[in-house]
């Protein structure tokens, strides 16, 4: 499918989707989307996709593709405050993303905040109803965990591609002058699967 955007990455330029964004998600709610809210998007349903839906509840924040707090606890709005306390203020105007259904105690929490998108497998009716109440905010019922094989990258007037990065080490190796405990291990896996995600520029 092609999709003719308002704009691209500034008001002066033209921005075209080409693909299939119904495969994805379903749009519940606000805005048309964007140039920079796709690329936002497309980093957010990335990092979540590290993180099976079954797995302990999971929220980030991301600010430019990057993420600017993420957190995995035992439960969702635990996740969020979590998430949320890494960075309050870049969450501000973030997209947000979560690997579990919104219910209404997180939506009372995450409507405090103002943020453009959320992405989540699902919403309860309660939690519709609390954040629709802001017009232009977008809320995206994800439909499958998004699965890039190659990724692509415009170089030199030509196409530069590379399988995409997928898992996480190969090998434990200890180093230190003791060996880590099992809580120091998880958070190192978490937070290397989180790093595999950040951007430099």
């Amino acid at each position: 499918g092609k999709q003719v955007l308002r704009y691209g990455e500034n008001p002066h330029q033209q921005g075209v989707f080409y693909g299939h964004l119904e495969n994805i998600f379903d749009k519940l709610h606000g805005k048309e989307l964007s140039y920079n809210n796709l690329v936002d998007v497309d980093a957010a349903a990335q990092l979540i996709a590290e993180f099976e839906q079954d797995a302990d509840p999971v929220f980030a924040i991301i600010k430019h593709t990057n993420v600017c707090g993420i957190a995995q606890k035992n439960t969702l709005p635990e996740a969020w405050d979590a998430a949320l306390a890494g960075d309050p203020e870049s969450a501000f105007g973030g997209v947000l993303v979560t690997n579990k259904a919104i219910d209404k105690a997180t939506a009372e929490k995450i409507n405090e905040l103002f943020f453009e998108i959320l992405l989540a497998p699902g919403f309860s009716a309660e939690a519709l109803e609390i954040l629709q109440t802001k017009k232009n905010r977008i809320l995206l019922a994800q439909k499958q965990p998004l699965d890039t094989k190659i990724v692509f990258k415009n170089v030199l007037g030509g196409i530069l591609t590379q399988d995409s990065d997928e898992g996480n080490y190969t090998e434990w190796k200890e180093e230190g002058a003791q060996p880590a405990t099992d809580a120091q291990k998880s958070d190192l896996v978490f937070a290397n699967l989180v790093c595999k995600h950040l951007k430099s520029n």
